[in-house]
């Protein structure tokens, strides 16, 4: 559990509007999981499923917030031509 603490708080920012008292991690729980593999050493028949670890994360009061996706410029570089009537 120590493990799973340490791995999520360095990714962890608190709720901006500070209505909650959760925190945010934009890592999965199943990246979480591969990550606990990788740099705790810990095998894949030692550890919880994914969905495990989600529902301690939640115990814990962390939420799973989506990385936003990069959305494209509205504005163009290119000047605009504008029709005369």
């Amino acid at each position: 559990m120590s493990d799973i603490k340490s791995l999520v708080d360095s990714q962890s920012q608190i709720d901006p509007s500070f209505k909650s008292d959760r925190l945010y991690t934009r890592l999965s729980a199943a990246e979480i999981r591969n990550q606990l593999i990788k740099q705790f050493g810990y095998t894949n028949k030692e550890l919880p499923t994914s969905e495990t670890i989600r529902i301690k994360l939640n115990e814990l009061k962390y939420s799973l917030k989506r990385v936003a996706k990069i959305k494209p410029k509205k504005n163009s570089q290119k000047p605009t031509k504008f029709l005369n009537k």
